[in-house]
């Protein structure tokens, strides 16, 4: 009876009768359960599916619609106008086909060289994701990143498409693994921590970042916190330069770990619950990260698994001292 309460006058412009987990396919109905969609995303998700001239593209998926309505809500912005929020919706529907023209969002696939930078960035702490680890002002999935560059050469000395490829290729299929893998990723949004002590101006294409800067506003992946630890003083001036810009996004640093978790009381898990290589006392199996990453793409897993044993096999995965193992 909750899911059959009476539509506001509002959403009678769009659907011609009220919704509910019954008026779906048993798909759908999966999928509104699995992102704990509530009724009125449910409404709005219907009133796409039957709007007409939307002129939305027909690759995209059911799945797809539920990602960027739980996006566009992270902040519960536009979530007491909800005209807006659909409108907004919409809008970045129109944005599939530039996911698809830029990062392949629909149709790219994993390969043998994507899964090696991958598994290369992870295993030094790059952007991780682990399983059952949460903001803890709305559970948020944590993404921890150690940035790091001492085995890498100089930028100038790099191939050309070195940074490119990691910016447009890498992180749009990871993006899409993790909103497939932990669905409140889309739903709340990510929460990062990133320790900057060892960061390298020389070695790091911050061009290459400016340049793919709209990610976030084309495919279905929100950070919205960014807790930096250890910042350099140009860092500071950075973000200093960036004033309410800063604010808007989540932008935030912090001098050490100790002052980010009094500053973050409320968002941060405590020490015990952040991985060892950004400061704090867990440690992490870096590959049980990756298999629950792949949990719900078999072909993904398996070439995971074929890629991380080929490169142990010849020593390429660099365990620094900073990535412990979990006993």
């Amino acid at each position: 009876e909750n899911l059959k309460t009476i539509m506001s006058e509002w959403w009678e412009e769009f659907l011609s009768e009220d919704v509910n987990l019954e008026s779906f396919s048993t798909e759908v109905s999966e999928l509104m359960k699995t992102y704990q969609l509530n009724q009125d995303q449910q409404r709005m998700f219907q009133s796409i599916k039957t709007g007409r001239n939307l002129f939305l593209s027909d690759d995209l998926t059911d799945e797809d619609i539920i990602w960027n309505i739980g996006v566009v809500g992270v902040n519960g912005k536009h979530r007491g106008d909800f005209k807006f929020y659909r409108k907004t919706v919409i809008e970045r529907l129109r944005q599939f086909e530039e996911a698809e023209k830029r990062y392949q969002w629909h149709s790219g696939k994993w390969s043998p060289e994507a899964m090696r930078v991958l598994i290369g960035q992870w295993t030094v702490g790059a952007m991780v994701v682990v399983p059952h680890n949460e903001s803890l002002d709305n559970g948020s999935p944590m993404i921890y990143t150690k940035e790091w560059y001492e085995h890498m050469p100089l930028r100038k000395d790099l191939p050309e498409d070195f940074w490119s490829f990691r910016a447009s290729v890498v992180y749009a299929l990871m993006a899409r693994s993790i909103c497939k893998s932990y669905p409140m990723a889309t739903q709340k949004g990510l929460v990062s921590l990133a320790d900057m002590t060892d960061f390298d101006w020389d070695k790091y294409d911050m061009d290459q970042k400016m340049r793919h800067s709209d990610i976030q506003a084309v495919i279905p992946n929100k950070l919205r916190r960014m807790i930096s630890i250890n910042p350099d003083d140009r860092m500071k001036e950075q973000l200093q330069d960036f004033g309410n810009l800063a604010k808007k996004y989540g932008f935030v640093m912090y001098d050490t770990l100790e002052e980010a978790e009094i500053g973050e009381a409320g968002v941060l898990p405590p020490k015990e619950q952040i991985p060892t290589w950004v400061g704090g006392s867990l440690q992490v199996d870096i590959k049980d990260c990756l298999k629950h990453l792949f949990r719900c793409e078999p072909d993904a897993l398996k070439l995971m698994e074929e890629v991380y044993a080929d490169m142990e096999a010849k020593n390429e995965i660099l365990h620094p001292e900073f990535m412990q193992k979990a006993p």
